[in-house]
């Protein structure tokens, strides 16, 4: 089964896409302030998202470039491993924010490959991308 990948530029500092994926202040302007985020950011930390829905650990992490965690939806059957998600970020040429590359990989099912391909555009890369560049703009 094929990995998720997508690339996206925010115009936007590094430091400030890093806090995005990071920082539960940050992760809640982006998601929402009465959205519950926990963010242990340590390796073997755990975090929350999602009201909940959404857990993992801390595989990886070199601030502010690398960050690598397992993804685990609540509904997913116990028997199901977690999938992984490592975010790469780098500096735009030419001063032009942040260059940002994801590769969701490990899924369970094709079902569930499939549903979080739209779904990382629609609930996380989208609405962190505008609310960041409306920060920064």
């Amino acid at each position: 089964m094929s990995d998720i990948e997508k690339n996206i530029q925010i115009a936007a500092p590094i430091e400030k896409v890093w806090a995005a994926l990071t920082d539960p202040t940050a992760i809640r302007g982006w998601m929402g302030e009465d959205s519950t985020v926990e963010v242990d950011l340590k390796v073997g930390g755990r975090y929350r998202l999602f009201e909940g829905n959404t857990t993992g650990v801390f595989k990886q992490i070199e601030k502010p470039n690398t960050l690598e965690y397992t993804w685990r939806q609540g509904e997913w059957d116990k028997a199901w491993p977690d999938s992984l998600v490592h975010w790469e970020l780098s500096a735009a040429p030419g001063d032009k924010g942040t260059l940002v590359h994801l590769t969701h990989s490990q899924f369970p099912n094709t079902q569930e490959r499939d549903g979080h391909d739209e779904g990382w555009d629609d609930y996380f890369l989208g609405p962190m991308k505008e609310w960041l560049e409306r920060k920064s703009g």
